[in-house]
């Protein structure tokens, strides 16, 4: 709780700091292309559980302050403690579509919402031989997620990204919808961005270029 009290104070710290700061071109616009990589600790806040994430997105800019984003991630194998007291090696992947809004897009920083549905798979694999039938769960996953974030360019094209999205992961394998996650993740990563813009200038260039070496060889 201490930690998600110091990050509601950071977000407010930052807010009011873009705000008053002087109005400079905005973070993100329009044909943006962003590419990124995260890492995800889970946080279990019924039972304790904390897995890891690894977690490559895609997102396209609309507008300045709206993106389409698509993010894979790889939940690395972990040792969980079923409901019965058994444990297994899990390991899971999936495919999260997601919308972002930009309520505040300015200068270095922007504070994001998103929401997103997604769906996965899970792979269950007994520690103990005497619990193989834990592995008849492995199957179809429906994931389901919704945060907030924040974004800082620190270079041209490189942006720090620092998120606190709740996640919900339902395994619904088999017709028996059982909860596999609910809880809090901390998302931090970096991001490469481009503009689309920026390739059709690359193009031309090349193009410029490729006529000038044919008519001086000519």
């Amino acid at each position: 709780m201490k930690t998600i009290r110091l990050f509601a104070i950071l977000m407010i710290a930052s807010f009011v700091a873009t705000i008053q700061a002087q109005e400079s071109e905005n973070l993100h616009e329009a044909g943006d292309i962003k590419m990124g990589i995260a890492g995800v600790p889970l946080m279990d806040l019924g039972n304790g559980y904390s897995g890891i994430v690894a977690k490559p997105s895609l997102s396209f800019y609309v507008s300045d302050r709206f993106a389409i984003n698509t993010a894979a991630f790889v939940m690395f194998p972990q040792d969980i403690e079923q409901e019965n007291g058994r444990d297994a090696e899990v390991q899971a992947y999936g495919f999260i579509p997601s919308f972002r809004k930009h309520a505040i897009n300015s200068g270095k920083f922007s504070f994001y919402l998103e929401s997103g549905v997604g769906i996965g798979a899970i792979r269950y694999e007994a520690n103990d031989p005497a619990d193989i039938a834990i592995e008849d769960n492995s199957g179809g996953l429906l994931l389901l997620t919704a945060g907030a974030g924040i974004n800082y360019r620190f270079a041209k094209c490189l942006e720090l990204e620092f998120g606190v999205p709740y996640m919900y992961g339902l395994n619904i394998t088999n017709g028996n919808d059982t909860k596999l996650f609910s809880g809090v993740a901390f998302n931090l990563g970096m991001n490469f961005v481009f503009n689309t813009r920026d390739i059709k200038k690359w193009k031309t260039k090349m193009r410029e270029r490729m006529k000038e070496k044919w008519e001086t060889e000519q």
